[in-house]
C-alpha cells in the first residue's frame, strides 16, 4: 500500500476546468433554469455568456492541501503536533470527533478575474456583477476539485470524510486563517491574507475536511449517513 502523505503540502497548478451554465445560473439566483438558452431575456443571456467566455481567459485554478494527524482533544479544541490553536470551537470539535486526520485546503482562481471586475465596477456595474458571480462559483469549484483529491486519498486508507468546513464559519475563528496559510504554504499558489484575515485574491476558498473512522460513526453504522443539524455543522459548499 502506498504511504500516506502526512505533513507535506500537495500542490495543484493550472487546474483544468469547465464553467457550467447551470452552476452560474444558480450562483446568480436564477431559479429553474439549467442553460442560458432557457432564459426569456436574450440580452441577459448574452451578458452572462460574455462573462463565462471572459472567465475562461482570466481564470487560473490553483490549490493545495495538507493533511495533519490529530493527536488529542481538550475542551472545545482538537490538537495536532503542529498546533494547539488551529482546530478550536465546539463545532470544530464535533466535526472532527471521529477523525484521526484532518486536511486543510486552500484554492483560488488567481487575481486576474477579480482585477477585471474591479476595473468594470464603475462603468459597467451589471456586467461586472455577472463576471464576479462567475468567479465566485469557480473559486468554490477549485475547492471542490481539491476536496475530491482529499476524499480519494482518505478512501485509499480506509477513511470516510466529513463535510468541508470553511475557515471563519460557525465558531471556527477567522483568525485561524493565519495558521491555515502558513501550514499549507498557500503563498506558493499566490494566496495571502490581509491584517483582518481576508484572503488575497478574494476569490479564494479555505477549509478543513476530517478523515473519519467510518465504522465509529453511529449514523454510518446504521447504513444511512445522517446529516448534522444545519445550524450546527454544514458543508461550506
Amino acid at each position: 500500500m502506498p504511504s500516506m502523505r502526512i505533513g507535506s503540502p500537495v500542490f495543484f497548478n493550472n487546474i483544468p476546468f469547465e464553467i457550467e451554465e447551470r452552476q452560474i445560473l444558480r450562483e446568480m439566483r436564477i431559479p429553474r433554469k439549467s442553460a442560458l438558452n432557457e432564459l426569456d431575456e436574450p440580452g441577459l443571456a448574452h451578458q452572462i455568456q460574455k462573462a463565462i467566455d471572459e472567465g475562461y481567459r482570466l481564470i487560473q485554478g490553483k490549490g493545495v492541501y495538507r493533511t495533519l494527524a490529530l493527536t488529542g482533544r481538550e475542551d472545545k479544541r482538537v490538537l495536532t503536533r503542529e498546533s494547539s490553536t488551529l482546530f478550536v470551537g465546539e463545532k470544530m470539535e464535533k466535526l472532527l470527533r471521529y477523525c484521526d486526520f484532518a486536511s486543510l485546503l486552500v484554492a483560488t482562481i488567481g487575481p486576474d478575474l477579480e482585477n477585471r471586475v474591479d476595473q468594470l465596477a464603475s462603468d459597467e456595474p451589471a456586467y461586472s456583477f455577472f463576471l464576479e458571480r462567475v468567479g465566485a462559483w469557480m473559486a468554490d469549484y477549485m475547492g471542490i476539485l481539491v476536496d475530491r483529491s482529499i476524499e480519494k486519498e482518505a478512501k485509499r486508507f480506509g477513511y470516510g470524510r466529513t463535510f468541508r468546513f470553511g475557515v471563519g464559519y460557525g465558531d471556527w475563528p477567522l483568525s485561524t486563517q493565519k495558521e491555515v496559510m502558513e501550514l499549507t504554504q498557500a503563498h506558493k499558489i499566490g494566496v495571502s491574507i490581509t491584517e483582518s484575515y481576508i484572503m488575497i485574491p478574494r476569490l479564494s476558498v479555505s477549509a478543513v475536511i476530517g478523515w473519519e473512522r467510518t465504522l465509529d460513526v453511529p449514523e454510518k453504522k446504521k447504513g444511512a449517513i445522517k446529516q448534522d443539524n444545519a445550524d450546527e455543522i454544514e458543508d461550506e459548499g
